[in-house]
This record gives structure tokens, sequence and C-alpha cells, in this order.
């Protein structure tokens, strides 16, 4: 499908439209639909607070997220601890 690239380029589809519609649960298109209006508007990245309870720590903590990790997480492609982290947020 040429609008769902293997390799990420910015305002491509991260999935292939029947898998966003058919199999994916409503947060992931909910996501996709967000990152599809935010990469319009010029962005390439967003951040995101962590609450401090999750890790027990003093102060919330906020993490920088690239579209391209996104890409990299729904595609199920060299996962890393990081990432299968920020998935299950």
């Amino acid at each position: 499908m040429p609008d769902c690239l293997d390799n990420f380029e910015n305002g491509k589809f991260v999935l292939p439209l029947g898998q966003l519609i058919q199999e994916e649960p409503w947060e992931v298109r909910r996501f996709h639909l967000w990152y599809m209006h935010a990469v319009k508007l010029g962005m390439k990245q967003f951040v995101m607070r962590v609450p401090k309870e999750y890790f027990h720590l003093e102060d919330d903590a906020y993490l920088s997220v690239v579209f391209h990790d996104m890409h990299r997480l729904l595609r199920r492609k060299n996962l890393d601890v990081a990432q299968v982290t920020l998935f299950t947020m």
C-alpha cells in the first residue's frame, strides 16, 4: 500500500488501513488519527507524562517520544525494553 510504507516516513500511515480498521483496538486507531493530524502541523515527536507512581519516583517524569519509534512499536520491529514499557503505560 503506497500510504503505508514498511520503513517510516513522516506523514504516512503507520499501519495498513485494513489492519487499523479490522484488527487494532480503538486506542491505536485514535493515536493514528491524532498522529496524522499532528504531522500536518509539523510535529515529529510528542512529550508524554509518566506518573511518579508507575516507577516509584519523587516527581512525574516526562519523556520525548519520536513518531519513528511509535512506527517501530506498532509494527513490532526491533523492540527494546523502553519501547515495550512505553506501550504498556
